[in-house]
């Protein structure tokens, strides 16, 4: 693993609505300000996400300058998003918009849980993006009809973060395990990362009694999800990955994941999880150069309610996965002291 001094460079490869010169509906107000990036630069083609009480998200792309505006938001409280692959997650809760004002929001963003290493390097993420360029054409199928999701893909970018309810107690977890720099997450020691974190790569591949899921910077970087069972085991084997069985439901694949080891964090932002986590995952491939996932986390141990959020991959043809070993060269621990 190495550390970067880097310059942030962000290609976002969806396209939404809400930019700086929308024209707003009488009664509106809106939230605007200026994106910067860890080292205090302007941001550009950032999304910035806000979800008011009917759940609708409004989004907003950063310009050059970093400056975002998100116009034509009924008065309300919103909460504020940005997903930055590399990146730590950005959210602000309970931003007051009235009519006919514009609420400031600036926002800073800040290096990943890695600390900009190799798997989670910025810089390198950034070049990645300039490399995108997924192939148009109808979704494949395999010899007995169902959509093929073999292939490699790039890390997905969320374009729908939800809402998350976190209950107290794993906020108070998260919150001290980014405090104590996150020195105790399991990557550190080259242990699988979070349930929910994919990529930098991934790739799957496809028979039709298991799909095999590979990412190319964790240990050991596979799991499989079973298409030839329709239940989990009786007796609990818990998993670092849990146990995933698959079907079909149309031409979605659903994956049911339970059994996860306690010692593996949740997702990025550090967040625990308990025996009752459950996590949904449907899969569908809507053409041949993307791969849309809609994922629902149950867990009544840390989340007051289910919480959804749905990403997005490109498929990377040209791409491939190479062997990562961890254990040879773990040079970030003794940088790791936390507090």
């Amino acid at each position: 693993m190495r550390f970067a001094h880097w310059t942030l460079v962000v290609g976002v490869i969806f396209t939404v609505t809400g930019g700086l010169k929308a024209q707003a509906p009488a009664g509106s107000g809106s939230i605007a300000g200026t994106v910067v990036d860890p080292v205090g630069s302007p941001a550009a083609n950032i999304v910035v996400q806000a979800r008011g009480a009917d759940g609708t998200p409004r989004r907003a792309t950063s310009e050059k300058t970093g400056k975002f505006a998100i116009t034509g938001l009924p008065p309300g409280a919103y909460d504020v998003s940005v997903n930055v692959p590399g990146l730590r997650g950005y959210e602000r809760k309970d931003i007051r918009v009235t009519a006919g004002a514009s609420a400031t929001l600036d926002i800073r963003l800040e290096e990943g849980t890695q600390l900009s290493t190799l798997g989670e390097d910025p810089r390198g993420i950034a070049a990645d993006r300039l490399r995108h360029a997924p192939p148009s054409g109808p979704a494949p199928r395999t010899g007995d009809g169902k959509p093929d999701f073999t292939g490699v893909w790039w890390q997905p970018v969320v374009v729908d973060q939800g809402a998350p309810e976190w209950l107290p107690a794993a906020q108070q977890v998260a919150a001290q395990r980014q405090a104590n720099n996150r020195k105790d997450s399991p990557q550190v020691f080259c242990l699988p990362p979070a349930v929910l974190r994919r990529g930098p790569l991934i790739e799957f591949v496809q028979s039709s009694s298991v799909i095999v899921e590979i990412s190319d910077d964790d240990s050991p970087g596979f799991h499989k999800i079973y298409l030839n069972r329709t239940s989990h085991p009786k007796q609990p084997d818990w998993l670092w990955y849990g146990d995933s069985v698959g079907h079909w439901e149309g031409d979605t694949l659903v994956v049911d994941r339970v059994n996860f080891i306690e010692d593996v964090w949740l997702d990025q932002d550090a967040h625990p999880h308990s025996d009752k986590l459950h996590v949904v995952e449907r899969y569908t491939r809507p053409d041949l150069g993307h791969l849309e996932t809609v994922v629902t986390v149950e867990d009544p141990g840390v989340l007051a309610k289910p919480w959804t959020f749905k990403r997005v991959a490109e498929l990377a043809p040209k791409e491939e996965l190479r062997e990562f070993i961890c254990n040879e060269n773990n040079s970030d621990l003794p940088h790791l002291v936390g507090k």
